[in-house]
């Protein structure tokens, strides 16, 4: 929906459109009554959707020098089951308690359990397979291939890089 926000109320174009035509007099009278004494009106992008009219995810912004592309990687997060074990702040669904908390773990030095350091290649070699980095760990492994697990990783470095909102 593109439009403004007043105060903190979202109103649509088409009802600006039509506000402007009678315009002054609705909205200064609602100005009055609420007892404002100014009005700001913030503009508002639209809501990203698909032809369908579903809400489109938004883009991601990548983490430098990190191979794999993070748009892909987040498809693979909701496919391959990781937010079945895994939280992930923002990410719908990802509540997992068995593994670890995955919100901003690229900033975190290690990974599998404090005994791998975190670099975007161990993480890919880790959700590859995690059995040859650290055998009898309780991570499955996933079947994917090298590029797919670039991308997963790629997606989990990006976090810090896109904050959710």
């Amino acid at each position: 929906m593109r439009g403004v926000i007043v105060g903190k109320v979202r109103v649509s174009t088409s009802v600006l459109r039509r506000i402007t035509t009678r315009a002054g007099l609705l909205l200064t009278a609602a100005v009055a009554v609420a007892g404002c004494t100014s009005l700001t009106l913030t503009p508002v992008e639209p809501t990203p959707r698909t032809q369908s009219g579903v809400v489109r995810a938004s883009v991601i912004t990548p983490a430098p020098s990190v191979p794999g592309n993070p748009e892909v990687g987040r498809g693979y997060f909701g496919s391959k089951g990781c937010t079945g074990c895994h939280t992930l702040t923002g990410f719908t669904g990802a509540s997992g308690v068995e593994g670890p908390t995955l919100t901003n773990m690229s900033l975190r030095p290690t990974i599998a359990g404090e005994s791998i350091q975190n670099t975007p290649e161990n993480l890919t070699r880790w959700i590859q397979d995690p059995q040859s980095l650290k055998p009898g760990t309780r991570m499955p492994t996933l079947g994917l291939t090298q590029q797919e697990a670039r991308d997963l990783a790629a997606f989990l470095y990006s976090q810090p890089y896109n904050p959710t909102r």
